[in-house]
């Protein structure tokens, strides 16, 4: 049983009700309450204006907290579905168009299609947006525009999931803080072809598309102009309209049998296949864009690369220190890029032997990246700063290497990216204005080229500055600027632009030397992303310092994990680790998404599983409830509860008392105080009562059910919408409870008002029909119970009726409820002796059975056998002895699959069934050899049942081998059912009845 955590009180359902308004000024909240509440008194509105639910209010009126009125639109949206069309809720437009009639446009636009999506109307939003669209696209009205971005967080999703929604989106996109578009993929309700207005109205972005064997590399990341003559050879850019993300279609030919939309965020690329042959892209306003074929990479392409450091700790003049640690510094650069590059270092190198290793490079053919680190002291020339190496003379500018000529040379390599890295030391007294501008960039083969260069001063310290930094940023990421580009830790690489931006937002500006940076080219995965961290947390990594945009990846990874259950154990654990690096208040979202995930896997059927996930969300809870236990408390008795729930399914009552009991003592203690808790605890009361019973604590399992049941009936006089569903399954469990107390009449009477509870809900609700037809079965058994023949016949009928009607095209599940309850109906004709027809009604359910067993439900073995065992007692009254034959070597036939399956655990039920067949056989005659061995093995069965539990298998132990020797006696072997007979006085008497 579930029930929703949000009990209402009249604050509430009024607010839930003005939660479609923008404004909530007091005449509004006099109306709405007078209108649709007439019941709640004046203080109500107090209680709602001075209440938790107001993030502020004054003069003109009360806001809303933008989470709790979505909150609350989710409960208005439930209650206008479930109340007829003419219940007062249903009016409740009407008085806000009243009261709101001198209302701006816009806000009154935005209250009705607020209306539309919580009244599930959400077919006529794009007809009401569109007046805000035209006065965008066609009239250039600006403030419709700040009032769409200003009001995107008040909308209902399914505004925002609207087509129309999310073209004024597009159209509003710049006024949106920086925040509102950073992550994942934007839903795209329509493809490039259909944008049409929208296209007319937003400037045109350039795109690149990258051809990569029979793939396409589309980046959604607008390229600055500057950088399009640079473009090496199979990059294209394309214009597309500046939406988010971009749209364009990949034209039908060749391979592909249909045009293909595509979505590209505009802040990450995507690879999609596109076959051998050209490809022919459109965009958004009808322009065709063919691109050539291009053949695949060579295997090993990727961004595996190669890391040449090169380190010179001094060079021709003495006077200079010595930078003794330059050739450590460099290997732990080289290591901070991780085992995908190859490295090769240079330590105090002459200047040719640096020429022509770079040279070198580009004989050796290699689809990767090359990052080259320089790390020594560099002089002042013209054009920059000059490198100086072992044998440099500072006196000849021709044993120095530019700058400028090394990254000529490491360009000139094979690679399809190259990084330069400079860490020049500037030597003391060399003045500090000698700065260099980036040279021209004449790119060869490489794709993406990039540099950065420091110079720093020769300090105490100031001279590992830059690789310092440099170091963290390669292992750890930037700390400072805009956390949601780049870096994502869902990302395993970063891009070279990527990293010019960290290079940009992050280096520590109070610092004199600040890093100079250009790039050009398109870039691609160039390095390791350190902030991988959903696969494995570098030592001494805080994640809690990455801000925003980490806990929304690691959210957003957690919510993948629990929303799959094949996902692996070790990602599921990595997603809870990650949210508790964080901080502690994560442990309670990881503990939630723990429960969601347990609910999953036991819907799947792996309940021990599912256990285990509950298990591990208690362990993260408990030590959170002193810290924060507004919400550590509740998220607890909700892992309590589930916990014991799988236990219970899996009858294991002595492990799920513990945790049942728990959760009940945490519920009654959050319910002072608040009564709005109530419905928790009287969820956990009826879990309790169910825990109870299968420990076999009768008494206590049936006043733990009283009091549920007492809860969820002061709860369904307050809310019925809510609570009665919860009250009817309540009812149902106590009048279980009384059946096992052996109080047959107290169980009916709970039994009929379960019934009448469901009846009334499928009044007015048709989707409850089936629940009343669950609640009539469990009435017809204890009116059987009782003795009340008649009463149990009709309400069967009626149960068997109703389940008719769907049982054709419904799933399995509904068919095998409606064969279940013709056994039923079956059971109650042949109660009033109306055995014929008893024989028809158990024909078609054992038909149903059969088919739903062969076409896979092997779990309706079991229900199949039973009724087989019911036909063939029917069909040997009425003397059709054959048919009864054969039903009950069918039913034998199953139990015995089930016997063999599970040992013992069917052997009760297959010596029933063998006494049926017997006595089948019997009557036949022509069978009573066989009826005999049938006898004969229903009591070597009952013979081992005794042995286990002989008061509980003495009586039926005594009848088989009675039975056993009538048959003999028949056939004329009277002396061995003499024998029989004596051991009959023998189990009767208490003796030990065995041989």
């Amino acid at each position: 049983m579930t029930a929703e955590d949000d009990g209402t009180d009249s604050a509430e359902d009024l607010a839930s009700a003005l939660s479609v308004a923008v404004r909530v000024e007091p005449e509004l909240i006099r109306a709405v309450r007078l209108g649709l509440f007439p019941r709640l008194g004046v203080e109500s509105e107090s209680e709602l204006w001075f209440g938790e639910l107001v993030r502020s209010r004054g003069h003109g009126g009360l806001v809303f907290d933008d989470a709790e009125r979505h909150r609350l639109q989710r409960l208005l949206r439930r209650r206008l579905k479930h109340q007829p069309q003419d219940a007062p809720v249903h009016s409740l437009w009407r008085i806000i168009q009243r009261v709101h009639a001198d209302l701006s446009p816009a806000l009154l636009l935005e209250e009705q299609v607020t209306w539309l999506a919580v009244a599930g109307r959400v077919g006529e939003i794009d007809a009401a947006l569109a007046r805000a669209f035209k006065a965008i696209t066609q009239e250039n009205r600006e403030g419709v525009l700040t009032w769409w971005a200003a009001a995107w967080d008040r909308f209902p999703q399914a505004v925002r999931d609207s087509p129309m929604g999310w073209q004024l989106a597009q159209t509003a996109r710049s006024r949106f803080p920086a925040r509102r578009f950073p992550f994942g993929r934007e839903r795209v309700p329509l493809s490039a072809r259909r944008l049409g207005d929208l296209a007319r109205v937003l400037d045109d972005v350039r795109v690149t598309v990258r051809r990569d064997g029979d793939e396409l590399e589309i980046d959604g990341r607008a390229v600055d102009p500057d950088a399009l003559p640079g473009m090496p050879p199979g990059t294209y850019a394309l214009p597309l309209p500046d939406t988010s993300p971009r749209v364009l279609t990949l034209v039908a030919g060749g391979a592909r049998a249909k045009d293909q939309d595509l979505s590209v965020p505009s802040t990450w690329q995507i690879r999609v296949y596109a076959g051998p042959g050209p490809v022919v892209l459109r965009n958004a306003r009808g322009q065709l864009f063919q691109i050539p074929e291009r053949p695949a990479p060579a295997p090993g392409a990727g961004p595996a690369g190669r890391f040449l450091g090169i380190s010179m700790a001094r060079y021709t003049d003495e006077r200079l220190p010595s930078l003794d640690h330059t050739a450590g510094l460099s290997r732990e650069v080289g290591a901070a890029l991780g085992d995908t590059y190859a490295k090769e270092y240079l330590t105090d190198p002459s200047l040719a032997a640096v020429v022509e290793r770079l040279r070198r490079l580009s004989e050796r053919p290699h689809d990767g990246p090359l990052v080259v680190y320089v790390r020594g002291y560099a002089l002042p020339g013209q054009g920059g700063p000059r490198l100086a190496f072992r044998d440099s003379d500072p006196d000849r500018p021709d044993t120095l290497l530019p700058a400028e000529a090394l990254f000529r040379l490491a360009t000139a390599s094979a690679a399809d990216q190259v990084l330069v890295l400079l860490d020049h030391v500037r030597p003391p007294g060399s003045g500090l204005d000698w700065g260099f501008g980036p040279p021209p960039m004449e790119l060869r083969t490489a794709s993406w080229a990039g540099q950065v260069a420091a110079l720093v001063p020769h300090d105490t310290g100031w001279d590992k500055l830059f690789v310092s930094w440099l170091l963290r940023l390669l292992r750890r990421g930037p700390d400072e600027g805009a956390q949601g580009w780049g870096w994502s830790p869902r990302e395993r690489f970063i891009t070279g632009g990527e990293l010019m931006r960290a290079v940009a937002a992050d280096w520590p500006g109070q610092y004199p030397s600040t890093p100079r940076s250009f790039a050009n080219g398109v870039p691609r995965a160039l390095l390791p992303n350190p902030r991988y961290a959903l696969r494995d947390f570098p030592a001494g990594l805080n994640p809690a310092e990455f801000g925003e945009a980490y806990a929304h990846e690691a959210a957003a990874f957690l919510n993948e994990v629990i929303g799959e259950v094949g996902t692996a154990a070790e990602d599921r654990d990595r997603a809870v680790t990650n949210m508790l690096l964080l901080g502690p208040e994560r442990g309670v979202e990881a503990a939630v998404a723990l429960d969601v995930l347990a609910e999953r896997l036991a819907a799947a059927g792996r309940r021990a599983e599912a256990a285990d996930a509950h298990r591990r969300a208690i362990a993260l809870l408990r030590p959170l409830t002193g810290r924060l236990p507004g919400s550590a408390l509740p998220a607890l008795g909700s892992s309590l509860y589930g916990l014991a729930s799988r236990l219970a399914e899996a009858y294991r009552w002595a492990e799920a008392r513990p945790a049942a009991e728990e959760c009940v003592a945490l519920h009654r203690q959050a319910t002072r105080g608040r009564p709005d808790r109530r419905p928790r605890l009287a969820e956990s009361l009826h879990l309790w009562s169910l825990v109870l019973h299968g420990g076999g604590e009768h008494r206590a399992a049936l006043d733990a059910a009283a009091e549920a049941t007492d809860l969820f009936r002061r709860l369904a006089v307050e809310d019925p919408l809510t609570h009665r569903p919860a009250l009817a399954v309540s009812l149902t469990g106590l009048a279980n409870r009384y059946g096992k107390a052996g109080m047959a009449y107290e169980a009916l009477q709970a039994a009929v008002s379960a019934a009448a509870v469901r009846r009334e809900q499928a009044a007015s609700d048709p989707d409850a029909r089936a629940e009343l037809a669950r609640s009539l079965h469990v009435r017809w058994y204890w009116e059987r119970a009782a003795r009340y023949p008649e009463a149990a016949l009709a309400t069967i009928t009626e149960c068997v009726s109703m389940r008719r009607e769907p049982a054709s095209p419904l799933p399995v599940a509904h068919r095998a409820q409606f064969a279940e309850s013709l056994n039923c109906l079956a059971v109650s004709l042949a109660d009033l002796g109306r055995t014929d027809r008893a024989m028809l009604t158990a024909r078609e359910a054992v038909s149903v059975y059969t088919e739903l067993v062969a076409s896979g439900a092997a779990d309706l073995r079991l229900s199949l056998a039973r009724t087989l065992r019911n036909l063939a007692l029917w069909q040997g009254t009425l003397r059709r002895y054959a048919e009864a034959v054969a039903a009950a070597a069918e039913a034998v036939g199953h139990y015995r699959e089930l016997e063999g399956e599970q040992p013992g655990l069917h052997r009760a039920d297959l010596a029933d069934a063998l006494e049926m067949w017997s006595w089948a056989l019997d009557l036949h005659g022509a069978g009573r050899p066989r009826a005999i061995d049938a006898a004969r093995e229903a009591v070597e069965h009952y013979r081992k049942l005794f042995a286990a539990d002989p008061d509980g298998y003495r009586r039926h132990l005594a009848r088989s081998v009675n039975t056993l020797s009538i048959r003999l006696d028949a056939v004329g072997r009277a002396r061995e059912a003499a024998l029989l007979r004596a051991e009959v006085s023998a189990i009767v008497r208490g003796s030990d009845g065995g041989r």
